[in-house]
């Protein structure tokens, strides 16, 4: 009797990722949850839908995937500006993984000024994109896409990154490596950065793994580059808390995003109250809202948007918690505070 009651609780403290515990999973999933999370978070009673709209006037989406890209997306840039200019937003900005989207960015611009001239828009959001580095890190690549116009971000590299296969315990792929055995950052990553400062752009420090991050955050705050963690509570580049927090101290952005705490297809077993945790431990004045949504089997950007705003309400976040990850915060890691 005793084994077995070991060994239930063994199984239950089995690990589903880098924090989640099986004994979380089965409180998520428990036929009473619902009520539960009610009667502890009596705000919930308050939410409605449009409650969020003065929240969104002024806000930036720094992180959307739009088509066309490397895979299809669930909308173009045209669309989503669209919607993003009917709900007041001040800016939106389009990731590409391997790319440059600032040119495809700055047409969506010339479209937008354009419904504004004809009275069909009366709110301009400004549109901007940036280049993606999945293909490897090239300062030329990068000091030529910086002469684009509309370019406001960099983003490291993600599904190619040595971090990124790393964590996923994969080290053999090997993948595009940012900082040396040794620990120091490289060369050529290094230049980027400096490029990014001289520029007044942001960084987004991609899908790779703390080993990594720890050296980029601190040249980072040496040099005065803003950035910031994309999305690290994904299992695709899952951070501990302690984790963030150093990264936090050295002056990075966190990164949270409407995944993982709006269920998706994508990562299906997630809790989302550690979104709720992290906003709370890590303090709003360093946490950015972005919606990282564009995929096809999950809601539209915006309305992504929506429903997080609402969530984050409901749990806790106060509205002007809110308004800081959502346009103080954004705009200040896209140099346009």
């Amino acid at each position: 009797m005793c084994d077995f009651a070991a060994d239930a609780a063994a199984a239950e403290a089995l690990m589903v990722g880098r924090t989640l515990t099986l004994e979380r999973v089965r409180q998520l999933n428990a036929k009473d949850y619902f009520y539960q999370m009610l009667k502890d978070n009596p705000e919930m009673l308050k939410i409605y839908p449009g409650i969020e709209n003065e929240l969104l006037k002024g806000a930036i989406d720094c992180h959307i995937h739009a088509y066309p890209d490397f895979v299809h997306r669930s909308q173009d840039m045209l669309q989503i500006a669209v919607e993003a200019s009917k709900c007041g937003m001040r800016a939106v900005a389009f990731k590409d993984h391997w790319n440059v989207s600032a040119t495809a960015a700055y047409l969506t611009q010339k479209h937008i000024d354009t419904l504004i001239e004809k009275g069909e828009l009366t709110n301009r959001v400004e549109v901007y994109g940036g280049a993606g580095t999945c293909h490897g890190m090239r300062p030329e690549y990068i000091r030529v896409a910086l002469q684009y116009p509309n370019f406001k971000m960099i983003w490291f590299p993600t599904f190619t990154s040595l971090g990124f296969w790393r964590g996923a315990g994969q080290p053999e792929k090997g993948g595009v490596r940012l900082v040396a055995e040794d620990g120091k950052v490289l060369p050529e990553v290094k230049e980027i950065m400096e490029l990014a400062v001289e520029k007044k752009v942001g960084i987004g420090f991609g899908h790779t793994d703390f080993q990594e991050l720890l050296p980029l955050a601190k040249l980072a705050k040496e040099i005065g580059v803003r950035a910031t963690l994309d999305h690290p509570l994904l299992e695709l580049n899952k951070l501990l808390l302690d984790e963030m927090k150093q990264l936090r101290d050295l002056g990075v952005y966190v990164g949270t995003y409407c995944q993982p705490m709006i269920p998706s297809l994508y990562q299906p077993v997630a809790d989302p109250m550690e979104t709720i945790r992290t906003i709370k431990a890590i303090g709003p004045d360093r946490c950015i809202i972005g919606s990282d949504f564009g995929q096809v089997l999950h809601m539209n950007a915006i309305d992504g948007m929506r429903v997080f705003i609402r969530a984050l309400l409901g749990f806790g976040i106060k509205p002007n918690e809110v308004s800081v990850m959502l346009k103080d915060n954004p705009a200040k890691l896209m140099w346009l505070d």
